[in-house]
């Protein structure tokens, strides 16, 4: 008997103060303001539900196909309601069509998925008008408009998956099924730390506002009272105040020293924005003394790699080194009888391009190597075999050589100009030409790779036919029809439309550009490839960052699973069995890397 396919969806009360957002999905569902108050349910076979959970006949579903557009949402809520009691235990395959458009380049978003694939406008008014408004104090007009509604979004999910579905292979569905179950396991925290932390960081605030000449009369980040501040002292204001800029980074450089009110202004922001950071890993710590954060499936395109699950707390971006006295990354920590095995490939992106030019004599190289920056090094003449091996003797000539050919192999790569070169590794100008110039004559797969690329870009461009380009995962990299468009001195630049901040965005294509996507979407399959078979083996990950998984262990196992672990992640996929790659792993208490 074949199974029957539905498409689910959960309306949920939520606030400026109570959202999934704001407390993370556990933290969410058990605040006592959280009500669940319908679901609708819409079958191929033409059912249709939509009402209170608690009344929905879930036995229904047992052993069919469930499709919800964020089933790490709607799928992580029936089974907090099981472990409640709200709802009976089901068994069911479930799949997230949101991932599924993120995987086949499309908008993740419902209604602009819809309205790319169906030619539907979903009207999202009634979303925003439920903001604050609770079942039983909606008027019966509103009622029936919140239930049309919500019928409306699982009747273009179901349209969606019949659509596309077939386009989106099995070990993909089963990538962001695990996906699901890593963010559904949660990470354990260190209370005590974390508690320690947020007055540590509060009272490092406080002190940095007392800096601030105007705190008793605006906000810190006052617009208005910094431009009067700066009249004061006759000084020009930069042109923005914005995180990143570089004119206000500019500007902050030059007054630093004789204006320590503007050091405190940027101190402040920084360490306003880390306090928000420690905020948001409180508020999704539960009880069990775990945090229940997110990672999202395909987050980039085209590369698909992961990204952070939204919020203040980036999980794929956690402050690496100490900040204002704080080690964010100490504050994952596991209980006495339990252990963190940390293990992440070494260097998979150089590995990828190296597979992806064709260089055998590369790969054969790193393969042979303890060292990929000796095999390197000997690639680029920058460095001579006779002298031994790399790292010893650099130390012997006072260092920096290795430093200078590990910048030349990881910048070099994509076709960055000397200039950009000079700016990104603070060297002079003639030094940075030397450098890339010593990589395009020596590595003549890589160069060839960005001709042969860009042949076939200008090529499908001439023919009005989309951009791909296959990867050995089955995975077609989807640029689509490329454009022209004037770049001034009679040059032109290639312009594709490509899914970005949730929609398409004219993005600047190149070569080097597109080799570079390749060679890290060829990671991200690897990794994905390789996260699959550590579940398989009964490795239960709980946190994954770019190329790293984080294994939640017995402590009397740690030492097998991180052996496990390892030999799982020197073996390359099936479908790329020549590609040399190698992984670095530790047993610790704490995340430290």
């Amino acid at each position: 008997m074949s199974k029957i396919t539905y498409a689910l969806d959960f309306e949920t009360f939520y606030n400026s103060e109570v959202s999934i957002t704001k407390q993370g999905p556990v933290g969410y569902f058990s605040h006592p303001e959280f009500d669940a108050y319908m679901v609708t349910v819409v079958g191929e076979d033409g059912y249709e539900y939509a009402g209170h959970p608690t009344e929905f006949p879930w036995e229904m579903l047992e052993g069919q196909i469930v499709i919800c557009h964020n089933a790490q949402f709607d799928i992580a809520l029936y089974n907090y309601g099981v472990s409640q009691g709200w709802y009976p235990q089901v068994n069911f395959e479930s799949h997230c069509s949101a991932d599924m458009c993120a995987y086949l380049g499309l908008p993740r978003s419902l209604k602009k998925a819809a309205e790319t694939v169906l030619g539907v406008d979903m009207d999202k008014g009634t979303r925003t008008a439920m903001k604050g408004r609770r079942w039983e104090t909606m008027t019966p007009e509103f009622r029936k408009q919140v239930t049309e509604y919500a019928i409306q979004d699982s009747v273009r999910t179901l349209e969606l998956w019949e659509a596309k579905g077939d386009e989106w292979p099995e070990h993909e569905r089963l990538t962001s099924l695990l996906n699901r179950k890593i963010s559904a396991r949660g990470i354990p925290i260190d209370p005590a730390r974390l508690e320690k932390s947020l007055g540590h960081i509060k009272t490092v605030l406080f002190e940095t506002e007392k800096q601030i000449p105007w705190i008793e009369e605006y906000t810190p980040l006052s617009r208005k009272a910094f431009h009067i501040q700066c009249r004061k002292q006759n000084i020009t204001p930069p042109k923005s105040l914005a995180m990143n800029n570089a004119d206000a980074d500019a500007w902050y450089k030059e007054h630093l020293d004789h204006c320590p009110w503007a050091k405190a202004v940027s101190d402040w922001r920084r360490i306003n924005s880390f306090l928000k950071k420690l905020q948001s890993f409180d508020l999704g710590t539960m009880p069990d003394e775990r945090y229940y954060g997110g990672f999202l499936y395909f987050g980039a395109n085209p590369t698909g790699r992961y990204s952070g699950g939204g919020g203040n707390l980036n999980l794929q971006n956690l402050p690496r080194d100490e900040m204002f006295g704080i080690r964010f990354r100490h504050l994952i920590k596991t209980k006495p009888n339990k252990k963190l095995i940390i293990a992440d490939l070494s260097q998979i992106e150089v590995r990828t391009l190296a597979w992806l030019s064709g260089d055998k004599q590369a790969m054969d190289l790193i393969r042979e190597s303890s060292d990929i920056y000796h095999a390197f090094g000997v690639l680029l003449g920058m460095h001579d075999p006779a002298n031994g091996e790399l790292r010893e003797y650099d130390k012997k000539i006072g260092g920096g050589l290795r430093h200078r050919i590990k910048a030349t192999v990881l910048g070099c790569g994509y076709q960055m100009s000397a200039k950009r070169f000079a700016v990104e590794n603070n060297m002079s100008l003639p030094e940075a030409e030397e450098a890339v110039n010593t990589y395009r004559s020596r590595m003549k797969k890589v160069t060839q790779l960005w001709s042969s690329v860009g042949r076939d870009m200008n090529m499908s461009h001439s023919l009005d036919a989309p951009y791909e380009f296959a990867l050995p995962s089955g995975r077609v990299l989807k640029y689509g029809l490329l454009r022209k468009m004037s770049a001034g001195n009679g040059r032109s630049n290639l312009i594709a439309k490509i899914v970005r901040m949730g929609g398409y965005r004219d993005t600047k294509v190149y070569s080097g550009h597109v080799v570079e996507n390749a060679s890290q979407a060829l990671a991200r399959d690897i990794f994905s490839d390789m996260m699959l078979r550590l579940d398989a083996a009964g490795l239960k990950i709980i946190m994954h960052v770019h190329d790293e998984v984080i294994i939640e262990v017995d402590a009397s196992e740690a030492d097998y699973a991180l052996e496990k672990t390892l030999e799982i992640m020197h073996t390359p996929p099936e479908w790329i069995p020549d590609i040399p790659v190698s992984a670095e792993g530790e047993v610790s208490d704490i995340y430290v890397k």
